[in-house]
């Protein structure tokens, strides 16, 4: 190869380089998330109380087959009418009751919310849940007057059922 040839290929693959993003450059897109604190969401409508209306895609009052993402089965419950309340400082409180037919069992948890991300052109506000209770974190989404979650029902740290939760009216 000769010098000027050598000289041209060094020099684009130092621009390639330069457009990356690697090393640190901060000419090109950056490979990592921001890492400051999300915005606070910014909709005023999220804060309410919200029913449970549906649980897997399932309406209250069947009996819902509950697994973790491998499929195994966790259990099979028949849930009942409970809350999500969402006040305006970014605090929450989570309500769940069911039953495996047998034996009535429930779920509380409180903790805070915040903006996960931008709202894209449908409107759907993306949240994470920290909670207190237990120490771990969950998604949601606000979409309209909904609110959907990804939770942990079992605690073993797969989220692993979605619930969603219609406001109630007046709220």
């Amino acid at each position: 190869m000769t010098a000027p040839a050598t000289v041209l290929g060094l020099a684009l693959a130092l621009a390639l380089a330069g457009c990356s993003g690697k090393s640190g450059d901060t000419t090109g897109p950056n490979p990592e998330p921001p890492t400051n604190d999300p915005v606070p969401p910014t909709q005023g409508g999220v804060q309410g109380s919200y029913v449970l209306e549906q649980i897997n895609g399932s309406q209250l009052g069947q009996l819902v087959t509950i697994s973790n993402p491998d499929g195994r089965v966790i259990g099979l419950y028949r849930f009942q009418p409970t809350t999500l309340i969402m006040d305006p400082l970014q605090t929450f409180d989570l309500e769940l009751r069911y039953t495996d037919d047998k034996t009535p069992g429930g779920i509380d948890d409180e903790g805070e919310f915040k903006q996960a991300g931008p709202v894209p052109a449908n409107g759907a506000l993306p949240l994470t849940f920290s909670s207190a209770t237990y120490g771990d974190k969950f998604t949601g989404v606000v979409l309209g007057n909904t609110v959907a979650i990804k939770y942990d029902f079992d605690g073993d740290g797969q989220l692993d059922t979605s619930f969603r939760f219609r406001l109630v009216p007046g709220d």
